[in-house]
């Protein structure tokens, strides 16, 4: 697959929907948005730059047997990781959001689910990374060391000021 820049890769998904399960998604992918636990399963792999789900419900003119779900993320490293990441850490909700296709394959074990999604993965027309040769974990630790050393008084006696710098330096240790 395509869609690699610096150490970021694009993944697109455009996968079909079984009818009787529209609803459950068209409910559930908007409140997940307003339930912290179900933010801190995505938001835990902090490999992640970017991810959005869409129903798409059709297209004007044309009859589709399905309606389908699009995915977009941005992340750092191979595919292939990313997705082990998913099947063994939360199989349960990717079960729940992805399972509700045809052809599914329930994780784990991951290798099964990587054959369906390189099936049913494109090309992507264009994304955008600011900081695609950084990894997302590089990019919140500088970051971090910005706002600690933004906290540093440049007008403190000297004594003070080696007290605050080396505090400084000790907490920046783990972002650098």
């Amino acid at each position: 697959m395509g869609n690699v820049h610096g150490r970021m890769t694009g993944l697109t998904l455009f996968t079909p929907i079984r009818p009787q399960w529209v609803w459950f998604l068209r409910i559930g992918l908007p409140v997940t948005r307003y339930l912290p636990f179900m933010a801190r399963h995505i938001l835990q792999f902090n490999f992640i730059k970017f991810v959005r789900w869409t129903i798409v419900p059709g297209l004007e003119g044309e009859h589709l047997n399905y309606q389908y779900l699009y995915f977009e993320s941005n992340f750092d490293g191979p595919w292939q990781h990313y997705i082990d990441a998913f099947a063994y850490v939360i199989p349960l909700d990717i079960r729940v959001t992805w399972g509700r296709g045809p052809g599914f394959p329930a994780p784990p074990p991951a290798e099964p689910l990587k054959a369906w999604i390189a099936k049913n993965s494109m090309e992507g027309g264009t994304y955008y990374c600011a900081h695609a040769d950084d990894s997302t974990r590089m990019v919140s630790g500088a970051l971090a060391v910005r706002d600690r050393f933004a906290e540093l008084d440049p007008d403190l006696p000297p004594e003070q000021f080696k007290a605050a710098w080396e505090r400084f330096l000790s907490d920046a240790q783990a972002h650098l």
